[in-house]
């Protein structure tokens, strides 16, 4: 079967590394590449090794277009493309957003094409990295059942692993997926800053720090949140739980206030009796 044809919209990170993994595949040929920044839009053909630059009103007719642009920029670009006319009938248009559903692309469905969603759960920081590990990743889709029976091919063959979601709980869903990666980056910067208002410096404390979190996730993976948890909240160990509030407070008011969130978070988790529940509850919710 000849590959189909595909158009990129948004030559960002995730963008080219989809479309240099499908071209790798075979199942694709790159056409039109169209972006706000000609560099990045010339950057992204040579990271892909294929396709030409164009203005969106010059795509050709594709089987695939794939948007991937910032979330706010995709009803704009819904507009730009039904005024275009280039969109052919009976072709596939997806985004991969997670936090958008694909309903922002309905109006297309009056140009006769097919809409869906398919969202990588995976960093792109890298796309280099990226395209060398994206086998195994979980990617959250919804849309057209036409359009998505279509792209299952695409995300097979890369050894993608597909999950049905719902358009109506896909916030929840991407809020999720922001908290185990996005702040996850975030918490390691509020553990970094700890540990260097503590005298380790950060080409140090990185190093220490990375088998405590590797194992944690190993322990997520063996045992589930419940039994994971460790530490002085796991334990009930109340006057701890109190200094590190206070040296938190100390040093940043936001690291205090993440080490407090989520404090009450793993008290959730906590098997304690009463008492010790009670205690570290009133120390979580007072305020500074």
């Amino acid at each position: 079967m000849a590959p189909a044809t595909l158009n990129l919209i948004g030559p960002g990170r995730l963008g080219r590394s989809l479309t240099r993994l499908w071209h790798d595949a075979g199942v694709v040929t790159l056409q039109g590449v169209a972006g706000r920044r000609p560099a990045m839009v010339d950057e992204a053909i040579a990271f892909i090794g294929a396709g030409q630059a164009m203005a969106l009103s010059d795509l050709p007719a594709a089987a695939f277009t794939l948007l991937a642009t910032p979330d706010d920029a995709l009803p704009g670009l819904v507009a730009q493309l039904l005024q275009a006319g280039i969109l052919a009938a009976d072709s596939v248009v997806l985004h991969a957003s997670g936090a958008v559903g694909s309903e922002v692309l309905a109006p297309l469905r009056s140009a006769g094409v097919w809409v869906a969603s398919v969202h990588p759960l995976k960093s792109f920081a890298q796309p280099a990295q990226a395209i060398q590990d994206f086998a195994g990743t979980w990617c959250g889709c919804e849309g057209d059942a036409i359009a998505l029976t279509r792209l299952a091919p695409l995300f097979d063959v890369l050894g993608a692993h597909r999950l049905d979601i719902t358009a109506q709980h896909k916030t929840l869903y991407h809020a999720g997926a922001v908290l185990a990666c996005n702040d996850l980056v975030a918490l390691m910067e509020a553990a970094l800053r700890c540990m260097a208002a503590a005298g380790v410096p950060r080409e140090q404390a990185w190093p220490a720090l990375r088998p405590l979190v590797q194992g944690t996730l190993a322990n997520l993976d063996r045992l589930g949140t419940h039994a994971a948890l460790t530490g002085p909240i796991a334990r009930g160990d109340t006057h701890t739980v109190a200094r590190q509030l206070a040296a938190t407070q100390a040093l940043d008011p936001a690291v205090a206030q993440a080490y407090r969130s989520l404090g009450q978070l793993a008290l959730q988790l906590a098997q304690l009796d009463a008492g010790q529940h009670q205690a570290l509850a009133a120390l979580l919710e007072a305020q500074p």
